[in-house]
């Protein structure tokens, strides 16, 4: 903290010794260099006021700090579209890869489903900085039906989280991964 009054220090110091020669007074260089002291002024007595705040309430601002770090990591960590179907692709390649006696139905019928979707132009994805959304809609984009492109004739937003096919979140695909978990184990191969 004392290398930021430090600098600070230095910076009012060399914009006290800097002197504008006369022609320039009242210029429009004088005025832009005014603008930029304003500015330098106003950020300088946030981060004093900040710190201040800080020494004297340090469970909120630990708690805010918190907050940040977490957004921070959230929007860095968000997943792609193309990082979705890369974990399709190789999901349904290591589906492929395991025999029919003991793979399992409900991860086949997931892929399934999600690969139909998607290759019929369904599956959307939208990035909500925090986290990013792939949902199933009734038409796809390119279609020109009435159906499709009617405003009044397509879902409501109260009806929206039943069209959500995935959650991505920390680098991660949710509902994929979890219908992928023991995709090589058949529960019913043992039944008798």
């Amino acid at each position: 903290m004392s290398k930021i009054f430090k600098g600070a220090k230095l910076a009012q110091s060399f914009t006290q010794k800097v002197t504008i020669p006369d022609k320039l007074k009242g210029g429009r260089m004088e005025k832009i260099g005014n603008y930029f002291h304003n500015i330098y002024a106003d950020y300088k007595m946030v981060f004093i006021e900040l710190g201040e705040d800080m020494k004297a309430k340090p469970l909120k601002s630990s708690i805010y700090c918190s907050i940040l770090a977490a957004s921070a990591i959230l929007f860095k960590t968000n997943p792609s579209e193309n990082s979705f179907r890369t974990l399709m692709v190789e999901s349904a390649n290591d589906l492929a890869l395991v025999g029919d006696p003991i793979r399992n139905p409900s991860s086949d019928n997931y892929m399934q489903n999600l690969i139909n979707h998607h290759k019929d132009g369904r599956v959307h994805y939208i990035s909500l900085g925090l986290f990013s959304l792939i949902y199933l809609t009734e038409y796809r984009d390119s279609l020109g039906l009435y159906a499709a492109k009617c405003k009044y004739v397509k879902p409501k937003w109260s009806q929206f989280h039943k069209s959500i096919l995935d959650v991505g979140v920390f680098g991660r695909w949710i509902y994929t991964e979890e219908a992928m978990k023991d995709f090589d184990v058949n529960p019913d191969e043992w039944v008798e």
